[in-house]
């Protein structure tokens, strides 16, 4: 039995914040796991390509610094991942219109199609495992995912959190 199947059978009730969390971070994995058996089966780039091209496509155009900061690398390791990307033709690299020194990254148009790959390869997952639920549980799942997502920029927007997750 792994650590997650010995909690879930000692789980305590669920309005205790500690099992909660633990709950929310079990369920998280499955989608984790979800998004990089799409990855491996539909987008043909590395785990840590597909972060800094989403990373990209969430936040971009970026600088190198920022792209860093986001991915909380150096930047001589984003930078070597941003040129494989760019000879992909995945990301492009140009001149910043306010700044002949500095470079902006932003996703290509084969890059859009990546992804959108990749997230209609996780929806078809999702919906799959959706549809063994009731449909108000499928309703109120969904509702709560906002509120999280909504909870957690928030706590990003003031620091709170981390990264942004990409």
């Amino acid at each position: 039995m792994n650590t997650d199947e010995a909690h879930d059978a000692t789980a305590g009730p669920l309005d205790d914040p500690a099992d909660a969390a633990w709950r929310v971070e079990a369920a998280s994995l499955v989608l984790v796991e979800m998004t990089l058996n799409a990855a491996a089966e539909y987008s043909g780039l590395s785990v840590i390509q597909l972060r800094v091209l989403l990373a990209v496509d969430r936040h971009g155009p970026l600088n190198l610094s920022a792209l860093a900061t986001h991915l909380t690398m150096s930047i001589s390791a984003t930078g070597r991942l941003v040129t494989r990307l760019d000879a992909a033709g995945l990301l492009t690299r140009l001149l910043a219109s306010h700044s002949r020194r500095e470079v902006s990254i932003d996703v290509t148009s084969l890059g859009h199609q990546a992804i959108e790959r990749l997230r209609a390869a996780r929806r078809r997952h999702i919906a799959a495992a959706l549809t063994r639920l009731p449909p108000a549980t499928q309703q109120t799942l969904a509702r709560t995912l906002l509120e999280f997502t909504a909870a957690v920029q928030a706590g990003n927007s003031c620091g709170g959190i981390g990264p942004a997750v990409t």
